[in-house]
Formats: structure tokens, sequence, C-alpha cells
């Protein structure tokens, strides 16, 4: 990230599409069978995000993935 610049400012918004489309990835998934919670923290942690500071329509899409503890 560049200095000075927080969160998504300096994220930019291809990575921040990118994390939307594999969050929908998972979700379609999720839908035939509950994903492993662990699998959602990774992406999170890849992209360098964590839930509460997720965009509103990224933080949806991450809510409703099925997850199994």
């Amino acid at each position: 990230m560049t200095d000075g610049m927080p969160g998504w400012a300096a994220w930019g918004s291809l990575a921040e599409e990118e994390l939307a489309s594999e969050a929908e990835a998972l979700l379609r998934e999720s839908l035939r069978a509950p994903v492993d919670r662990g699998s959602v923290e990774r992406l999170l942690e890849l992209y360098g995000q964590r839930y509460d500071t997720l965009p509103a329509r990224i933080r949806r899409i991450v809510g409703e993935i099925e997850v199994e503890d």
C-alpha cells in the first residue's frame, strides 16, 4: 500500500473488484455446501482486509457465505 493512504483508497478499485469476484465464487460454492470458515478468512487475509472494514457491497456478499465451523 501507498504510505499515507488508508485502506481502500490505496488498495484500488481493481483489487476491490477481484475480492468481490472471489467472494461471489465462494458464495456460489456455499450454496451447494457450506465452505470452511478458514477459506473465507484466508480470502480476506490475502487481500489484507477484515470483515468490519469491507465496503458494504462486499460485506453483504461475505456475510451471505454459508460456512461450517
